[in-house]
């Protein structure tokens, strides 16, 4: 990551790092903290992001971002194309298979959960 761009784009920014702070909810130590050590939360990043009027994307290494951008075109290319029916009209049926039984395994699993509860507040 590059968070050191935070602090470049803040010194052209009225306010600067406390602004962007106070604008985002969070401390001016803690933002400092987070630039220094290179490591902040997503919904953080995106905040400033917004705020500095930025693309997120930025604030990623060329790597993360070649792999964004691909997984990006590869993505929207092999979206399964879906119709009134629900029928699949492409390859991805083996993972349409596997979501589904992902989605029964936890549909089962809040059975059981529920089982459970009542029968300890019978007791």
């Amino acid at each position: 990551m590059k968070l050191g761009l935070i602090r470049n784009l803040c010194e052209k920014r009225a306010g600067g790092m406390r602004q962007l702070a106070s604008d985002i909810g969070m401390s001016e130590a803690n933002l400092h903290r987070c630039v220094n050590n290179n490591k902040i939360q997503a919904a953080d990043l995106e905040q400033i992001a917004l705020r500095l009027g930025v693309d997120i994307r930025q604030f990623f290494d060329d790597e993360v971002k070649a792999l964004a951008n691909n997984t990006d075109t590869q993505t929207s290319a092999s979206m399964p194309i879906v119709d009134d029916n629900y029928e699949i009209k492409n390859d991805n049926n083996e993972l349409i298979s596997l979501c589904r039984t992902l989605v029964e395994n936890y549909q089962q699993r809040d059975d059981v959960m529920n089982k459970l509860v009542s029968m300890i507040s019978c007791l």
